[in-house]
């Protein structure tokens, strides 16, 4: 029976005293990973769990599955989402997802958003603050150097330059002039100790893209964020409030209304920044079209949400007529297919993917 080891992150109750309220935002509950290794376990897996800490590495040596099946996030640092994966190659286990360079590259939105620019994807233009660069006695607004954002016209939008799961991001984070962003670029300095991403900020609908497969990827129903749903006041901002409270459909429309032309632009490049970008198995696009209706790529990730009935990937395979257990076990399929061993899949998913 093929071994699959299945290594998370676990969300604290609450952050500690000296962490932001969000700062566990990225990890998953227990409900999430029960629910991956049910899913597995109903494909005649042998499932063990294996908690991302400090001492995963002596577990995963004393363990050695066949495989892992990755939803770790990491403890720390701006590389964080690669460390699992560093450690299971220097031990020649395989894992699902994509691997230690893409998992650096997308978590850092600044490089990557360099990429995407370098292969023609639409991108929107951006300065990264450091939080040294907000101090009370510099130039510009209150010690906000405004030559640093020189370029750029606003509205702007201020988010973490290394972090996801719309950490920090708030209905302040879009920043109409000056004043407002030197408020919000302190906000984050000072919450977070972190640089900042101060990109323009796009006035369009914005579309979340989910991704599957390796050598001929399946470009799942695009999702829409229905901002037009959303309560007064909030903005029309992806922000944590929202990803927590605003769950009905109504906020969420998949597949999105849109032409047959918009369609195929959106999920053309949403299929090129899969590849510029080095994704493997699975992942999701974040788009949003700017004033003249241009789809530009928001950001990506490789590590999308797994939470069943709440995170936008499962919602958008769900749409797609995938179940909750296909899904997972197409992911673990998509990998040991792509490491070249067919002979440990259980039992093949009824989608074709490859």
């Amino acid at each position: 029976m093929t071994s699959v080891g299945v290594v998370y992150n676990l969300k604290r109750e609450s952050a500690e005293d000296d962490e932001p309220p969000d700062s566990c935002a990225e990890y998953d509950c227990e409900s999430t990973v029960t629910a991956v290794a049910d899913a597995l376990r109903s494909y005649g897996y042998n499932v063990s769990l294996i908690e991302a800490d400090e001492t995963a590495y002596l577990k995963l040596l004393a363990h050695k599955p066949d495989i892992v099946f990755n939803m770790a996030e990491g403890l720390r640092g701006e590389s964080r989402e690669s460390h699992i994966p560093a450690i299971l190659e220097m031990l020649n286990i395989p894992y699902t997802g994509s691997g230690v360079m893409a998992l650096a590259l997308t978590l850092n939105k600044p490089l990557s958003k360099q990429v995407l620019a370098y292969k023609g994807i639409p991108t929107p233009k951006f300065v990264v603050l450091d939080p040294a660069s907000v101090c009370g006695d510099g130039p510009g607004v209150g010690g906000l150097d405004l030559q640093l954002l020189d370029g750029l016209s606003y509205p702007v939008f201020a988010k973490l330059a290394c972090e996801g799961s719309s950490m920090g991001i708030t209905s302040t984070s879009c920043c109409h002039d000056q004043e407002a962003l030197f408020r919000e670029v302190r906000r984050l300095s000072l919450m977070y100790r972190k640089p900042i991403l101060v990109e323009e900020y796009l006035p369009g609908r914005e579309f979340t893209v989910g991704i599957i497969g390796n050598t001929h990827p399946v470009v799942f129903p695009i999702m829409e964020i229905n901002f037009d749903a959303v309560p007064e006041g909030h903005g029309r901002v992806y922000s944590r409030y929202f990803k927590d409270n605003l769950l009905e459909d109504k906020y969420y429309l998949c597949p999105a209304p849109m032409s047959p032309g918009l369609e195929a632009e959106i999920k053309e490049l949403a299929f090129r920044t899969y590849r510029a970008l080095g994704c493997r198995d699975f992942a999701r696009v974040d788009l949003r079209l700017d004033r003249d209706g241009v789809p530009n790529v928001l950001e990506v990730n490789p590590l999308p949400g797994l939470a069943p009935g709440y995170s936008d990937y499962p919602r958008i395979a769900a749409k797609a007529g995938w179940s909750y257990t296909e899904l997972i076990n197409g992911i673990l399929e998509c990998a040991l297919r792509r490491y070249g061993l067919e002979q440990l899949i259980a039992r093949s998913p009824v989608h074709e993917i490859a």
